[in-house]
Protein backbone atom coordinates (compact mmCIF):
# COMPACT_ATOMS: atom_id res chain seq x y z
CA UNK A 1 0.00 0.00 0.00
CA UNK A 2 3.01 2.41 0.58
CA UNK A 3 4.41 2.02 -2.89
CA UNK A 4 0.44 2.70 -4.08
CA UNK A 5 0.39 5.93 -2.58
CA UNK A 6 4.11 6.61 -3.19
CA UNK A 7 3.23 5.71 -7.22
CA UNK A 8 -0.16 8.09 -7.32
CA UNK A 9 1.22 11.40 -5.78
CA UNK A 10 3.98 10.59 -8.71
CA UNK A 11 1.44 10.26 -11.15
CA UNK A 12 -0.57 13.39 -9.82
CA UNK A 13 2.31 15.41 -10.02
CA UNK A 14 3.64 14.11 -13.31
CA UNK A 15 -0.40 14.99 -14.67
CA UNK A 16 -0.65 18.21 -13.04
CA UNK A 17 3.01 19.20 -14.98
CA UNK A 18 1.30 18.26 -18.38
CA UNK A 19 -1.44 20.28 -17.70
CA UNK A 20 0.75 23.36 -16.32
CA UNK A 21 3.35 22.81 -19.29
CA UNK A 22 0.17 22.92 -21.43
CA UNK A 23 -1.20 25.71 -20.43
CA UNK A 24 2.02 28.05 -20.78
CA UNK A 25 2.29 26.57 -24.77
CA UNK A 26 -1.49 28.10 -24.83
CA UNK A 27 -0.23 31.18 -23.59
CA UNK A 28 2.21 31.70 -25.84
CA UNK A 29 -0.68 32.72 -28.02
CA UNK A 30 0.13 36.51 -26.82
CA UNK A 31 3.93 36.46 -27.73
CA UNK A 32 5.04 37.55 -30.84
CA UNK A 33 4.61 34.77 -33.77
CA UNK A 34 5.90 36.90 -36.52
CA UNK A 35 7.69 39.80 -37.34
CA UNK A 36 9.29 42.16 -39.85
CA UNK A 37 11.83 45.39 -39.10
CA UNK A 38 9.02 47.08 -37.76
CA UNK A 39 6.14 45.08 -36.92
CA UNK A 40 5.97 42.71 -34.22
CA UNK A 41 1.92 40.25 -34.75
CA UNK A 42 1.28 38.28 -31.63
CA UNK A 43 -0.06 34.37 -32.39
CA UNK A 44 -3.95 35.75 -31.71
CA UNK A 45 -3.37 38.29 -34.78
CA UNK A 46 -2.01 35.51 -36.59
CA UNK A 47 -4.47 32.82 -35.63
CA UNK A 48 -7.85 35.35 -35.32
CA UNK A 49 -7.04 37.95 -37.82
CA UNK A 50 -6.51 41.99 -37.23
CA UNK A 51 -2.70 43.18 -36.05
CA UNK A 52 -1.69 46.54 -35.40
CA UNK A 53 1.38 48.25 -37.16
CA UNK A 54 2.70 50.80 -34.61
CA UNK A 55 -0.23 51.37 -32.10
CA UNK A 56 -3.22 51.50 -35.45
CA UNK A 57 -4.86 48.56 -35.63
CA UNK A 58 -4.13 46.67 -39.20
CA UNK A 59 -6.19 44.16 -40.24
CA UNK A 60 -2.83 41.99 -42.21
CA UNK A 61 -4.91 38.52 -41.73
CA UNK A 62 -8.23 36.94 -41.42
CA UNK A 63 -8.96 33.67 -39.04
CA UNK A 64 -6.34 30.70 -39.99
CA UNK A 65 -7.75 27.42 -39.04
CA UNK A 66 -4.63 25.96 -39.26
CA UNK A 67 -2.84 28.35 -36.83
CA UNK A 68 -6.52 27.87 -34.63
CA UNK A 69 -5.84 23.47 -34.97
CA UNK A 70 -2.53 24.17 -33.20
CA UNK A 71 -3.82 25.84 -30.19
CA UNK A 72 -6.69 23.15 -30.37
CA UNK A 73 -4.45 20.09 -29.86
CA UNK A 74 -2.60 22.05 -27.29
CA UNK A 75 -6.04 22.51 -25.38
CA UNK A 76 -7.06 18.75 -26.25
CA UNK A 77 -3.95 17.54 -24.47
CA UNK A 78 -4.57 19.14 -21.58
CA UNK A 79 -7.92 18.26 -21.44
CA UNK A 80 -7.14 14.65 -21.96
CA UNK A 81 -4.14 15.12 -19.10
CA UNK A 82 -6.75 16.44 -16.86
CA UNK A 83 -9.16 13.70 -17.36
CA UNK A 84 -6.52 11.68 -16.60
CA UNK A 85 -6.02 13.17 -13.78
CA UNK A 86 -9.92 13.19 -12.43
CA UNK A 87 -10.96 9.52 -13.50
CA UNK A 88 -7.88 6.99 -12.89
CA UNK A 89 -9.27 4.32 -14.97
CA UNK A 90 -8.03 6.71 -18.01
CA UNK A 91 -4.81 6.70 -17.11
CA UNK A 92 -3.54 3.78 -19.84
CA UNK A 93 -1.11 3.65 -22.37
CA UNK A 94 -3.05 4.66 -24.91
CA UNK A 95 -4.28 7.89 -23.47
CA UNK A 96 -0.89 8.83 -22.61
CA UNK A 97 0.10 8.38 -25.80
CA UNK A 98 -2.28 10.48 -27.87
CA UNK A 99 -1.94 12.89 -25.15
CA UNK A 100 1.60 13.37 -26.08
CA UNK A 101 0.63 13.34 -29.71
CA UNK A 102 -1.68 15.89 -29.25
CA UNK A 103 0.86 18.00 -27.57
CA UNK A 104 3.61 17.19 -30.14
CA UNK A 105 1.43 18.05 -33.14
CA UNK A 106 0.18 21.21 -31.64
CA UNK A 107 3.88 22.50 -31.29
CA UNK A 108 4.80 21.28 -34.83
CA UNK A 109 2.13 23.34 -36.04
CA UNK A 110 2.80 26.48 -34.03
CA UNK A 111 5.56 26.75 -35.74
CA UNK A 112 4.12 26.56 -39.16
CA UNK A 113 1.91 29.47 -38.32
CA UNK A 114 3.82 31.36 -41.02
CA UNK A 115 2.18 28.89 -44.10
CA UNK A 116 -0.87 29.02 -42.67
CA UNK A 117 -1.76 32.56 -42.86
CA UNK A 118 -4.77 33.98 -44.45
CA UNK A 119 -3.56 37.66 -45.40
CA UNK A 120 -6.38 40.49 -45.76
CA UNK A 121 -4.36 42.43 -47.68
CA UNK A 122 -2.20 42.31 -50.59
CA UNK A 123 0.63 42.35 -48.68
CA UNK A 124 4.12 40.05 -49.40
CA UNK A 125 3.85 37.22 -46.61
CA UNK A 126 8.12 36.73 -47.00
CA UNK A 127 8.42 40.12 -45.52
CA UNK A 128 7.72 38.29 -41.74
CA UNK A 129 9.92 36.30 -40.31
CA UNK A 130 8.63 33.57 -37.33
CA UNK A 131 9.11 35.07 -33.93
CA UNK A 132 9.93 33.70 -30.50
CA UNK A 133 6.40 32.92 -29.43
CA UNK A 134 6.07 29.58 -31.79
CA UNK A 135 9.07 28.26 -31.08
CA UNK A 136 8.94 28.97 -27.59
CA UNK A 137 5.74 27.09 -27.90
CA UNK A 138 7.15 23.96 -29.37
CA UNK A 139 9.73 24.04 -27.12
CA UNK A 140 7.68 23.76 -24.15
CA UNK A 141 4.98 21.11 -25.93
CA UNK A 142 8.40 18.75 -26.41
CA UNK A 143 8.60 18.97 -22.41
CA UNK A 144 5.34 18.22 -21.85
CA UNK A 145 5.86 15.10 -24.31
CA UNK A 146 9.16 14.25 -22.93
CA UNK A 147 6.60 14.05 -19.13
CA UNK A 148 4.37 12.13 -20.45
CA UNK A 149 7.01 9.90 -21.88
CA UNK A 150 8.59 9.39 -18.61
CA UNK A 151 5.25 8.67 -17.07
CA UNK A 152 5.30 5.93 -19.32
CA UNK A 153 8.37 4.56 -18.34
CA UNK A 154 7.65 5.23 -14.71
CA UNK A 155 3.98 3.51 -15.15
CA UNK A 156 6.00 0.59 -16.95
CA UNK A 157 8.94 0.24 -14.09
CA UNK A 158 5.60 0.21 -11.59
CA UNK A 159 3.78 -2.42 -13.21
CA UNK A 160 7.05 -4.67 -13.54
CA UNK A 161 8.21 -4.01 -9.70
CA UNK A 162 4.65 -5.03 -8.80
CA UNK A 163 4.42 -8.15 -11.10
CA UNK A 164 7.95 -9.31 -9.76
CA UNK A 165 6.34 -8.78 -5.99
CA UNK A 166 3.31 -10.98 -7.24
CA UNK A 167 5.46 -13.66 -8.73
CA UNK A 168 7.88 -13.63 -5.39
CA UNK A 169 4.38 -13.87 -2.82
CA UNK A 170 3.12 -16.52 -5.38
CA UNK A 171 6.96 -18.61 -5.48
CA UNK A 172 7.24 -17.59 -1.52
CA UNK A 173 3.52 -19.25 -0.74
CA UNK A 174 4.25 -22.08 -2.81
CA UNK A 175 7.09 -22.71 -0.66
CA UNK A 176 5.72 -22.33 2.58
CA UNK A 177 2.91 -24.24 1.42
CA UNK A 178 5.53 -27.09 0.29
CA UNK A 179 7.04 -26.96 3.92
CA UNK A 180 3.89 -27.48 5.94
CA UNK A 181 2.72 -30.02 3.66
CA UNK A 182 6.08 -31.87 4.81
CA UNK A 183 5.93 -31.43 7.97
CA UNK A 184 2.28 -32.86 8.20
CA UNK A 185 3.58 -35.96 6.59
CA UNK A 186 6.48 -36.20 9.14
CA UNK A 187 4.36 -35.27 12.32
CA UNK A 188 2.04 -38.60 10.80
CA UNK A 189 4.94 -40.73 10.60
CA UNK A 190 5.69 -40.06 14.00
Amino acid sequence: TYMSKKEEKITIGILISEIFLGLLALLTIFLPALTTSNVSLEGVYTTFGGGSNGGIVTRFFDFSFGNFLAYLLIIAGMILAFIRLAISKTDNLISKIITASLFLLGGILLIFCKQMLNMHINTDINIFTLSYGPLLGLIVCILDCIIVLIDIWFSYKISNIKESIEIDKDELKAEVMAEIEEEKRRNNKE
